[in-house]
């Protein structure tokens, strides 16, 4: 075979090889970015159901509230409730629209980023119904009392009510000032934190994202 053959051969075969790489990356992307989408519809899924239990929640409370105006316990307590719905409603839409702009043809390290900002808003979207959920503590049972029995019970114990409020409101704030608190000094504290808030769904969804990093160099 003459020289100029064989250089031939070679380029012919080196073409081949690159052709073949590229479906090689391809593959190894789809599979990873498939598996990434199928790891986060557990998120997606749990948004709808919060837009459709906190507009359930609005809609009720908010009919209840209006309904007890001259109330004003009553009245904290309708609207209480009725900001936990709009929280509800808030957090799947802003966790909808995050997902919705992870564009998994971008580069991997946008890809992270995206996801990583998805994870902040579910960590701090945790805090927020934490809040919400321990003055409900206290808002429900009011609101329960006056609709189901006439009760008010905050006029024959304002003590009791008040001491209630004030136990319930401590244990919603204190999370989310020590979360704050930690974050600020980046100890061992903090990383317990954000490893107590990551969610199972992002973590599996960027380790099949970063496969594609691992095989392709993408």
């Amino acid at each position: 075979m003459e020289l100029d053959e064989l250089k031939a051969s070679w380029q012919s075969l080196d073409r081949r090889v690159q052709e073949l790489t590229a479906i090689n990356r391809r593959l190894v992307k789809d599979n990873s970015v498939r598996k990434a989408r199928w790891r986060l519809a557990p998120l997606v899924a749990g948004a709808v159901a919060n837009v459709i239990i906190g507009a359930v929640f609005a809609v009720v409370s908010g009919a209840f509230w209006s309904a007890h105006l001259a109330l004003p316990p009553v009245l904290i307590a309708g609207i209480t409730t009725h900001a936990m719905g709009l929280v509800f409603i808030v957090s799947g839409v802003g966790r909808l629209a995050l997902l919705y702009r992870i564009d998994f043809t971008r580069p991997v390290l946008e890809i992270q980023r995206s996801m990583a900002s998805l994870q902040r808003w579910e960590a701090w979207m945790f805090h927020v119904a934490w809040v919400v959920t321990g003055l409900l503590t206290v808002a429900i049972p009011t609101a329960f009392a006056v609709s189901m029995a006439g009760v008010r019970f905050w006029e024959r114990m304002p003590g009791y009510f008040l001491a209630n409020l004030l136990v319930w409101l401590a244990v919603a704030l204190a999370p989310p000032l020590i979360y704050t608190w930690s974050r600020r000094r980046n100890g061992r504290f903090a990383a317990r934190m954000d490893a107590f808030l990551t969610s199972h769904s992002i973590v599996r969804a960027r380790a099949a994202i970063d496969e594609i990093d691992e095989f392709t160099g993408n």
